[in-house]
């Protein structure tokens, strides 16, 4: 499946799409990466348990926690007295947000069975994977906690990483020079003062 550094590209682009023209947003931020990596974190009880396969690609990578995740976001801003159109704008973006994350991993290599994910769970125990994918994996040894480490950091993937860490620099470079050319684009259609 993609690695975190493309999931947090998303969730750069997410938070970039809502930011508003000045300074930066920390939490706001944090938030689009937290929900662009969030379905990774069914990693953890396999790790706690010893088998850190054991529950990846499961309830986390679907579309019912998608919805799941919408429902909790407006939720929590209604409790926290955001008025409903804010709240539901809250939701949408967490929900296209956490989205992402399924659509990478469609699009992402998957050489070993069961291929792809089951993002239609629980209506379909069916797998999807992208006919033609666009990231590559790095197959993972669920074995055990050092078999896991040791297949995610090696000579073997390197470049891997290396390209997950160069996409996510493009990204943010690319934001940050439209953002700039914008910002010239506007000082220079200003109307001149007296």
């Amino acid at each position: 499946m993609a690695l975190c550094f493309s999931h947090t590209a998303a969730g750069y682009l997410a938070y970039e799409a809502v930011r508003p023209a000045g300074g930066h947003r920390p939490a706001l931020l944090a938030a689009a990466v937290a929900l662009a990596n969030g379905p990774d974190l069914d990693f953890l009880p396999g790790i706690v348990l010893g088998h850190p396969g054991a529950y990846h690609r499961g309830m986390t990578h679907t579309l019912a926690a998608v919805v799941l995740v919408g429902g909790l976001v407006a939720l929590g801003a209604r409790l926290a007295g955001r008025a409903r159109p804010l709240a539901v704008r809250a939701a949408l973006w967490a929900t296209a947000v956490y989205a992402s994350h399924l659509l990478l991993d469609f699009f992402t290599t998957d050489s070993v069975a069961p291929h792809g994910g089951r993002f239609l769970w629980p209506l379909s125990d069916a797998w999807w994977q992208a006919p033609v994918t666009m990231f590559p994996e790095i197959v993972i040894d669920a074995s055990g906690r050092g078999a896991f480490l040791a297949s995610l950091v090696g000579p073997h993937t390197a470049g891997t990483w290396a390209g997950e860490i160069g996409r996510l620099a493009f990204t943010v470079a690319a934001v940050h020079l439209l953002r700039a050319w914008q910002g010239g684009a506007a000082w220079r259609d200003a109307p001149e003062g007296p």
